[in-house]
């Protein structure tokens, strides 16, 4: 059950097309501003990604079955515990898909993370986890009428990232290779997430652009994320240390959430 203590999550239909509606759900700035996508299809629902807290979990699962479809499949974009950690309570019945590396990754590393954070955060972590057991191949597939291209990312946010488009909608679900408004998590060189963003902008094929961390938009929000890491790279150029490089994206950004992210990647960007 959502908790009625914490902050709702923001809950929009962001794309309505033939035989496809797709819903963001997005946690809370102060909670990380997480996206889950419901893709809502004819007969069933797909889901992209959990959040971090059980709660926000929660709260996709009740707006998921006020939809009155099942759902068939959950998603998991990359192997960061804020995007998998928190569904294990509100879907454990649905099969869970990552491609073969990030499977692999979560059954590994999965268990300990989940231990970790409930020592570190109590009851808002959930109980259980649901461990990815179904590959995604690249490649094309229809589901419910609607095809669906996957593909890999490399060396970006992640160090492999599952993208999903929709490409008779024009839609790229690219999650954690592009934040909205959310400060970015940079944990080393940026050469490879700068790859990931041009290609997607150069992508004559992509109108919709579905972030994991903020609000939806076109190819704008891709500068957005590419302006954020020139600020990064600057600043680790002029050899500031970890105090300063803060203070500076505070400073820079004042209207962005998530801010908690960069005390948990400064140890490692400055280790």
């Amino acid at each position: 059950m959502a908790d009625p203590t914490l902050p709702p999550m923001t809950n929009r239909t962001v794309y309505e097309g033939a035989g496809l509606k797709i819903h963001t759900l997005i946690s809370p700035p102060d909670f990380f501003a997480n996206t889950t996508h419901v893709i809502e299809l004819p007969t069933q629902l797909l889901v992209i990604d959990g959040q971090f807290f059980a709660p926000y979990g929660a709260e996709v699962r009740a707006f998921a079955d006020s939809l009155g479809k099942p759902v068939t499949r959950f998603y998991i974009s990359h192997d960061h515990p804020d995007h998998y950690l928190g569904f294990g309570d509100a879907f454990p019945d649905v099969p869970v898909y990552a491609l073969p590396q990030i499977g692999a990754s979560i059954r590994a590393e999965g268990p300990a993370a989940l231990a970790a954070r409930q020592q570190a955060f109590g009851p808002l972590i959930a109980r259980t986890l649901n461990l990815p057991r179904y590959d995604v191949a690249e490649g094309t597939e229809t589901v419910d009428g609607v095809t669906f291209a996957f593909s890999t990312a490399h060396d970006n946010e992640a160090a492999v990232s599952l993208v999903i488009r929709l490409p008779e909608h024009g839609v790229a679900i690219v999650q954690d290779i592009v934040y909205n408004g959310v400060h970015l998590f940079v944990t080393g060189p940026t050469t490879g997430w700068r790859k990931a963003l041009e290609s997607l902008k150069a992508d004559p094929g992509v109108s919709l652009v579905l972030p994991g961390h903020g609000e939806p938009g076109g190819k704008e929000i891709i500068d957005v994320s590419l302006a954020y890491l020139d600020t990064v790279d600057a600043l680790v150029a002029q050899g500031v240390d970890s105090a300063a490089y803060k203070a500076s994206l505070l400073d820079r950004c004042p209207a962005y959430g998530g801010a908690a992210l960069i005390d948990i990647y400064l140890p490692i960007l400055f280790r």
